[in-house]
Formats: structure tokens, C-alpha cells, sequence
């Protein structure tokens, strides 16, 4: 069986398990290698939840290196600043004093919503939206800060789509918007974290990541770099009909579908014939 044939299997399987999911899912897989892609309601809209950090990250780390913000100030976190929801910052009991880059990995690695407000403040919704639009980004949208319920209601809503998210993490990837902020930006989004994608793929893998969840929502994008086979990977739901821990089993067994095939691609020869695997 060639990969292609291969690939053609994993597309089946996965559209059936999309179909089969208690809402909606749209899915991208982009073999980095390879140049293999599959796409399942991979141009459809979702609340992008907390994956919209990584492009608030990415005009952060831009603003830092064309001098409008300084990574290594300070900043006190003061109790007009704190929002409630997932974090650390708003649990603390007495002010605080962080760096700015420290309030980036806040956002990212515990998704903290207090960081994550203040780090769209300092990147702007307008220049996050602007640098969006320069990477061919046209369906991702920044539009609230986060626990802005009232704006939930209006529908202004932070979104993207599967393939989009997918694209985004290629450019950082291929070192766009700036080497420098590409490097950066996957630093952090590989530091540990919680998540989907880093539940159910086996220890020891480097994963640059971020996951997202809301009422209703879940999601996770990242970059899953097996030796010779990284790939991107994004999986969004919406409208989800069932309990969280049935919607998040049901994320754990697309993404080890996903990766049970791009192991076998990463481990193979062009034929399909297992690579002997060398030792340290």
C-alpha cells in the first residue's frame, strides 16, 4: 500500500468519525514532510476559544521586535486587571508584579484569561486583525477579550476554521511573520501543557501547541514533530450535544487516528517497509 493509499484511508475514517461526532467537527492535517494534507469541514467557521491566543502571541512577539514593547518589563497586575475563568492570576490574593513575557506564557501555558487580556491590550485587536490579514488569514478573526459575555451575545466572537489554524501554525513553522518571532512564538507554545493533543499522543514527542475550550467548544492546534514526519494538526466542535468527557474522548480518538498514520509514515520507507531504527 502506498502512502497515498494509505492517506485515502485515513481521510475515510476520519470523515466517519467526524459524522458520527454529538455536534459538529471540522478537522486539517498537514503532513510537513510529506506535503500530504486531508481536510474535514476544514474551511467551516468555529469559535476559535483559547487557539486565538497563539495569533494574540504572535503580534505580542512582533510589536517586541520592532521595539514598541519591552518582553522584559514589568508590569503589576492590579484587581481592576483580573478576570475571572482559567488561570492563575485571578486566584492570586495579593498584587502582583510579572514580566511581560512571563504574562505571554501565563496565556499560553495555563491559558490564563487575565494574562490573555492584558497581552490583547498590548498586541491590539486592530494590529492582531492587520497581521492576520497579511498571512492570508481571512476567516480568523480577534474581536472580544475574554469573559466579555456581553459580546458573546452579539456574536462577536473570536474565529477561525481548522484549515486556517493549520496554516497559521506553517508559518510559524517556515519562519513567517519573522524568524525571530516564528522561533519565540514555538518556544512557548511548546512549553507543558493540558490538552487533547498532548493527552493522547504517547510522552516523549515535542508538541507546540494550544488548546481551547468553552461551553460547547472545544479545540486544539498544534505541531506534533515526530523525527521525519512533523505534521500540524487542528480539531474544532461546536454546538456539542454531549458531556465534556464524551466530547473530549471523542477529540483523544481523532488525534491518535491521526497520529497512529503518521507514525506509521514517519517509521517507514517510500514502500511501506519499517525503517530499522538506530540507537543512541
Amino acid at each position: 500500500m502506498s502512502s497515498k493509499l494509505l492517506w485515502e484511508k485515513l481521510c475515510k475514517r476520519l470523515r466517519k468519525r467526524v459524522n458520527q461526532f454529538p455536534g459538529v467537527m471540522g478537522l486539517s492535517v498537514k503532513d510537513l514532510q510529506g506535503g500530504l494534507n486531508l481536510s474535514v469541514n476544514g474551511c467551516e467557521v468555529f469559535p476559535a476559544a483559547s487557539t486565538i491566543k497563539i495569533h494574540v502571541l504572535t503580534e505580542l512577539l512582533t510589536k517586541a521586535e520592532r521595539g514598541e514593547l519591552d518582553l522584559t518589563e514589568t508590569i503589576r497586575v492590579t484587581s481592576d486587571l483580573r478576570v475571572p475563568g482559567s488561570g492563575v492570576l485571578a486566584s492570586m490574593e495579593n498584587e502582583v508584579t510579572i514580566s511581560v513575557l512571563d504574562i505571554a506564557i501565563l496565556m499560553i501555558t495555563v491559558s490564563d484569561n487575565t494574562a490573555t487580556n492584558m497581552c490583547i491590550d498590548m498586541a491590539g485587536i486592530n494590529d492582531t486583525n492587520a497581521l492576520l490579514d497579511d498571512l492570508g488569514l481571512k476567516a480568523t478573526r480577534l474581536r472580544r477579550k475574554m469573559q466579555d459575555k456581553a459580546a458573546v451575545v452579539r456574536n462577536d466572537e473570536n474565529v477561525s476554521t481548522p484549515d486556517e489554524c493549520v496554516a497559521m501554525l506553517e508559518h510559524l513553522e517556515a519562519g513567517r511573520p519573522s524568524p525571530w518571532v516564528a522561533s519565540q512564538c514555538l518556544s512557548i507554545l511548546k512549553k507543558n501543557k493540558l490538552s487533547p493533543l498532548t493527552n493522547s499522543i504517547p510522552p516523549g514527542i515535542t508538541i507546540a501547541n494550544k488548546p481551547g475550550a468553552m461551553d460547547r467548544v472545544r479545540c486544539d492546534a498544534g505541531i506534533v514533530y515526530l523525527p521525519n514526519r512533523p505534521y500540524a494538526v487542528a480539531v474544532m466542535t461546536k454546538f456539542n450535544l454531549d458531556n465534556p468527557h464524551t466530547v473530549d474522548h471523542s477529540l483523544a480518538d481523532v488525534i491518535e487516528t491521526i497520529h497512529e498514520t503518521m507514525m506509521s509514515l514517519d517509521k517507514t520507507n517510500n514502500f511501506g517497509l519499517g525503517v530499522p531504527q538506530t540507537r543512541a
